[in-house]
């Protein structure tokens, strides 16, 4: 070992080094000028992270962290993404299928294609709420080519644009879970869920820090290019039956056209009679 190493683990026991581990040890601060108290060991002007990867997320807690969760049937976004979309209650779930990405998009109870997402309860607090689709996660179970009896999570990116705010899902990255049987002497039915991970993760801790500067998304202007937008199937509903009072303007325009219709009719006649005589 050189007396770099030797400076720099502390591994020289000469005397002198004995002399000062025997005086007491000294506290080395330096005070801001804003009278905060820093603690530095070495300051330099610039430091390297080539070669640095940084951790997923998935890896680490994820508590408070926007994710969607998929399953067989429907899709739930957690309470912390609908609140980083400032609360708003209905979306536009917009797929590209070539790069497997996902969008949930903000827009009005009456825009086409938007899906409630959120809601409030009799106390006032927001809540989740589930999305049904089976159509839409039967297609994208088969794309993806996911087992149908796991659930799927993915955690979200905030992106902001001239005012509007997204979120980005990335189906590439998404986290398996499945129930799968555990027994125990105690608990011979007992089930467990575990989670699993894809397999391009392994080997790494996530993206290396020169890939994390680069954009997801360079512009975004309404509807990004190379995304289409997916109908989540809404319920239809039902008719009205035995109640005249109930009925619905299009029926009432209906019966206007017929008799509109009928009266035509009635004159065509009366002018064929007329010329003929």
């Amino acid at each position: 070992m050189d007396n770099k190493q030797k400076d720099l683990f502390g591994n020289d026991d000469t005397s002198e080094n004995k002399d000062e581990k025997s005086k007491p040890q000294e506290k080395f601060t330096k005070p801001s000028r804003k009278g905060v108290v820093e603690y530095i060991e070495i300051e330099v002007d610039k430091f390297d992270f080539s070669g640095f990867q940084i951790v997923r997320k998935e890896f680490l807690s994820k508590a408070n962290c926007p994710a969607v969760t998929f399953r067989c049937g429907s899709l739930i976004f957690n309470l912390c993404a609908i609140r980083k979309l400032d609360e708003c209650s209905h979306i536009q779930i917009l797929i590209d299928p070539a790069k497997k990405l996902m969008i949930a998009k903000p827009c009005g109870e009456d825009e086409k294609d938007s899906s409630q997402w959120s809601r409030i309860d009799k106390h006032g607090k927001l809540k989740t709420r589930a999305i049904t689709g089976k159509v839409f996660t039967a297609m994208l179970y088969k794309d993806m080519k996911w087992d149908t009896e796991a659930i799927f999570k993915m955690l979200g990116k905030l992106i902001k644009c001239r005012g509007e705010k997204i979120f980005l899902f990335d189906l590439n990255h998404a986290e398996a879970y499945l129930s799968l049987s555990a027994p125990s002497a105690d608990h011979p039915n007992r089930r467990e869920r575990v989670p699993f991970i894809p397999e391009h993760w392994q080997g790494t801790y996530g993206q290396s820090y020169e890939e994390s500067k680069n954009q997801t998304i360079e512009t975004f202007e309404g509807v990004p290019e190379g995304f289409v937008k997916i109908n989540i199937p809404q319920k239809t509903p039902k008719k009205p039956t035995g109640n005249k009072d109930l009925e619905t303007p299009d029926a009432e325009k209906t019966k206007e056209d017929t008799a509109n219709s009928g009266n035509s009719n009635d004159n065509d006649k009366e002018e064929t009679e007329d010329g003929r005589e």
